[in-house]
C-alpha cells in the first residue's frame, strides 16, 4: 500500500482548516410554531451560530395581525398567514430550518437561507425531504472531526482495494445509523462531553495507525474499528440535532432524510479522496512518503481537540470560566 497522495491531501487539509473544539462551528438556526390553540402558536427560536465570524442578529418579521410575545405568537381569528421574512441572513453562512405545525394537523418544514429569506406561509406542504438532506449534508461537511476520521480510515485502509474499503465505510454507516436513530428517539442517552472527546480520541488512533503497516486490529480488521467508533460518532449527530433546538415530535419523523444527507456528505468525501488520488497518484509516487507528516499532522489536531474535550468533562466552562 502507498497512499502517498491521500497522506497529502490530509496534511494539505489540516493545515488548512481551522480547529474548533467541537468541530461543530456553523449551525442552523431553527424556529418553530405550534399552534397549541386557534391562532397562537408556541414559539422556539434559536438563532444560527457561525464561529468562523462575527455573530449576526436575525430578524424575525411576522405577517400581520401577528404579534409576537415572549415565547408567544398571537395572530386573532385569521391565524397565521401571509408572509414569514428572516432579515439579517448572512450570505453563505446563516440559514434556517423553519418548522410549523398548525392545529388541523398540516406541517411546513423549509431551509430558510440568504439566498432565498422569505418563506410563504398560506398552505403547509407537508414534511420536506430536501430540507432535512441538506441540514444532514451540511453537518457532515462542516462537523470536521466526522471528515478527519473518515479521511484517517481511508490513510489506514488505502484506496486501491475497493471491497475493503466499501467494507469499512459502510460499517461506519451502518454503527451511526443505529446510535442515531436511538439517541433521537431517547432509547440511549449520554452525556455530550464524553461522547464528544470519544470521537476526537477516535481521530487520534487513525492517525497513529497510519503511521504504520503492522498488523494491528485496526490494520487486519478495519471495518470492526469503524463500527465501533461508528456508534460513538451517531451520538455526537444525534447530541448536535439536540444543540439545535429541535422541538419532539420532529426529529424523530425526520431522522432518515437527515441521515441520508449525512450519508450523502460522506460519500462525496471519499469520492472525491479517491479521484484525488487516482489522478496524482503518477506524479506523487515517485517523491519521499508523505504518510507519516499527513498522520502526525492529523493526529496533532485531534489530539488538541481531545485536550480541551477532555478540559470540558474535568472542569466544565474551561479556562475562561464563560
Amino acid at each position: 500500500m502507498s497512499p502517498r497522495c491521500l497522506a497529502l491531501l490530509v496534511l494539505v487539509l489540516a493545515w488548512l482548516w481551522p480547529g474548533e473544539a467541537g468541530a461543530h462551528g456553523l449551525r442552523p438556526g431553527v424556529l418553530s410554531l405550534h399552534e397549541d390553540q386557534p391562532g397562537s402558536f408556541t414559539v422556539m427560536w434559536t438563532e444560527p451560530v457561525d464561529t468562523s465570524g462575527p455573530a449576526a442578529s436575525i430578524e424575525l418579521v411576522f405577517p400581520e395581525p401577528c404579534e409576537l410575545h415572549d415565547d408567544r405568537l398571537e395572530c386573532g381569528p385569521e391565524g397565521l398567514q401571509g408572509e414569514l421574512a428572516f432579515r439579517g441572513l448572512a450570505e453563505g453562512h446563516d440559514r434556517v430550518m423553519t418548522l410549523v405545525r398548525f392545529r388541523d394537523g398540516r406541517t411546513l418544514e423549509a431551509m430558510v437561507t440568504a439566498a432565498e429569506p422569505r418563506l410563504e406561509l398560506r398552505a403547509g406542504p407537508g414534511r420536506s425531504a430536501g430540507a432535512w438532506i441538506s441540514l444532514g449534508l451540511r453537518h457532515i461537511v462542516g462537523g470536521l472531526d466526522h471528515v478527519a476520521f473518515v479521511l484517517g480510515l481511508l490513510m489506514v485502509v488505502g484506496t486501491r482495494g475497493a471491497g475493503r474499503l466499501l467494507a469499512t465505510i459502510t460499517a461506519f454507516t451502518v454503527a451511526h445509523s443505529l446510535t442515531l436513530a436511538l439517541a433521537v428517539t431517547n432509547t440511549l442517552t449520554l452525556a455530550a462531553a464524553p461522547v464528544e472527546a470519544t470521537i476526537a480520541a477516535s481521530v487520534v488512533l487513525v492517525a497513529r495507525e497510519a503511521t504504520h503497516d503492522r498488523p494491528t486490529l485496526t490494520r487486519r480488521a478495519p471495518w470492526l474499528v469503524a463500527f465501533a467508533f461508528g456508534l460513538v460518532h451517531g451520538l455526537g449527530f444525534a447530541g448536535a440535532l439536540a444543540q439545535w433546538g429541535l422541538p419532539p415530535g420532529w426529529v424523530g419523523g425526520s431522522l432518515l432524510c437527515f441521515n441520508l444527507g449525512v450519508e450523502l456528505g460522506q460519500l462525496a468525501i471519499v469520492g472525491v479522496v479517491v479521484a484525488v488520488v487516482a489522478l496524482g497518484r503518477g506524479v506523487l509516487e515517485r517523491r519521499p512518503a508523505r504518510r507519516p507528516a499527513a498522520a502526525y499532522a492529523l493526529g496533532g489536531l485531534a489530539a488538541w481537540w481531545l485536550l480541551e474535550r477532555t478540559l470540558a468533562i474535568v472542569a466544565p466552562g474551561g479556562l475562561t470560566g464563560s
